[in-house]
């Protein structure tokens, strides 16, 4: 039976290690069936974790709903810390080129997100690969290009070794444990032995670790992005 572990509550935490025959995910907390959401909705989990409220607003604001809950779908989730570093990086550039009391509060982004005003709504369709339920046997360690949601968007997942310790390596281990990666493209990349999904320049691509992965819900995949600027605003390479 496939597991993992995860801590329940602000967040989902999980790191892939296979062992043997089974599949398990690892990093602190109780043993939970990899299946446990198996009947209930992507959208619908995501609401279940106070780390996700945030981005269930922006979701909501969107009508994303049925995006999000297509059938044989991935979703990438951002957590509220990603949206708030988002709403502060705004800030921040109102302040230095507009007005230094002007502020980028979560109203002004549900506002925008409403009103696809620049593409806002759109834009969160590139956590999106629709018609593909990603899986841990379908991921290579090169990475695998896949459309998202988001036209004209691709993306990268892989599925990479890793030998630190503190991602569940440790010298007598079977089997080396390997973590799962989402890498926004900025412009063409061909995957290639060398020229891996790692190895994705900063004007090309911006990687994130995900930090729980193939979380299967009633209509496909979930994973939980780690901390990274909701849209990547601010952190592009030109």
């Amino acid at each position: 039976m496939k597991k993992h572990f995860t801590l329940i509550g602000s967040a989902f935490v999980a790191v892939v290690l296979l062992v043997a025959c089974k599949r398990e995910y690892i990093v602190g907390g109780d043993v939970h069936d990899v299946n446990m959401y198996k009947n209930v909705s992507t959208y619908d989990v995501l609401k279940k974790f106070p780390e996700y409220d945030t981005l269930v607003q922006l979701i909501d604001a969107g009508n994303l709903q049925e995006a999000i809950n297509q059938n044989n779908s991935t979703f990438f989730a951002v957590n509220n810390r990603s949206i708030f570093a988002y709403l502060n990086a705004r800030t921040i550039f109102l302040q230095n080129t507009v007005d230094q009391n002007k502020k980028f509060l979560l109203d002004s982004l549900i506002y925008y997100i409403k009103n696809n005003i620049n593409n806002t709504r759109d834009s969160l369709l590139m956590y999106l690969v629709p018609n593909l339920q990603v899986n841990p046997d379908g991921v290579t360690q090169i990475g695998n290009i896949y459309p998202s949601a988001l036209n004209g968007s691709r993306i990268i997942v892989s599925f990479e070794e890793t030998v630190t310790a503190n991602d569940g390596y440790y010298s007598n281990i079977s089997t080396i444990p390997r973590l799962l990666y989402f890498t926004q493209l900025w412009k063409p990349y061909q995957i290639g032995q060398d020229s891996t999904a790692a190895a994705v320049p900063p004007a090309t691509g911006i990687r994130t670790r995900v930090k729980t992965s193939f979380i299967n819900t009633q209509n496909g995949v979930l994973n939980a992005l780690n901390t990274a600027t909701l849209f990547y605003y601010g952190q592009r390479v030109n």
